[in-house]
């Protein structure tokens, strides 16, 4: 018989790695732009990470961005590639 349990086992993974992803990338943002977003406003999708704040903030983001992916890249390992 089909065992549910290791089927959706997949799917915490998934979700484990994009809350380490959002977690770390607000951690990132925090240290480099002294802003403090809440992880659930930021969304990851096929190496973009969209970030769902007031357009001021977003402008502090995008203005230290280079330096944002950088430091990310070191800590995940890639996983984003862009900040939209």
């Amino acid at each position: 018989m089909f065992d549910i349990a290791k089927y959706l086992e997949k799917f915490k993974v998934i979700s484990c790695s994009r809350d380490f992803i959002r977690n770390s990338l607000a951690e990132v943002i925090k240290n480099i732009c002294y802003i403090e977003i809440d992880p659930k406003k930021i969304d990851v999708k096929n190496y973009v990470a969209r970030i769902n704040e007031k357009p001021i903030v977003k402008s502090e983001i995008f203005l230290k961005k280079e330096k944002i992916l950088k430091s990310l890249s070191e800590e995940v390992g890639g996983k984003v590639k862009d900040i939209v």
